[in-house]
């Protein structure tokens, strides 16, 4: 056996072993897929996937999981700057925080909202969720 496939079955045994002992929540945290109640994995649609939890819309993209500091969005390790962060019932934009309003800026406050939007009508639709 090579060198190389030699150290790739350490690594992956070692790994199988690490995880073993690890709880669910270890797990996904090391893999990066979230679970549990409330918990949103890092991802991205083109329609509103979730209605309480934050996220990040910006070129038509809804984007949930990462995180917003200092007027920029975290997402899968790039920076983004010029969307709407919505949080909490508050829209957050070029440094500034504002009152989400519903219709507005890619902000849906509900399911039943969103498909009575010109938005869902638009091609959307056949999305389930």
């Amino acid at each position: 056996m090579t060198k190389f496939k030699k150290l790739g079955m350490i690594a992956a045994i070692s790994s199988a072993l690490v995880f073993t002992a690890c709880t669910p929540e270890e797990q996904a945290m090391a893999t990066g897929v979230a679970v549990g109640a409330g918990a949103v994995a890092l991802s991205s649609y083109n329609y509103p996937h979730y209605y309480n939890q934050p996220y990040y819309y910006h070129g038509g993209r809804y984007y949930y999981g990462g995180h917003y500091s200092g007027g920029y969005y975290h997402y899968r390790g790039q920076r983004y700057r010029g969307g709407h962060y919505y949080n909490s019932g508050y829209r957050h934009y070029n440094g500034q925080r504002y009152r989400a309003t519903s219709g507005r800026y890619g902000h849906y406050s509900s399911r039943s909202h969103y498909r009575g939007s010109s938005h869902y009508r638009g091609g959307n639709h056949h999305r389930r969720y």
